[in-house]
């Protein structure tokens, strides 16, 4: 899955046995703070809904 607006991009999917989701916000100060998760397949149930609460949790200016 990969999906951008303005001044932000997320990119998640899954890699072998692992799952992994990146967010990434351009701020308008040059810089790019970035959340990165990746944890085991088997684990999906118990942190998918964790990572959009961190993913979304990214702010800056």
């Amino acid at each position: 899955y990969s999906k951008t607006g303005k001044n932000w991009a997320v990119v998640s999917g899954i890699k072998g046995d692992k799952v992994f989701n990146e967010r990434r916000l351009f701020g308008k100060d040059g810089v790019i703070r970035t959340v990165w998760i990746e944890y085991p397949s088997s684990r999906k149930a118990k942190y998918d809904p964790l990572t959009g609460a961190i993913a979304a949790s990214l702010r800056g200016p």
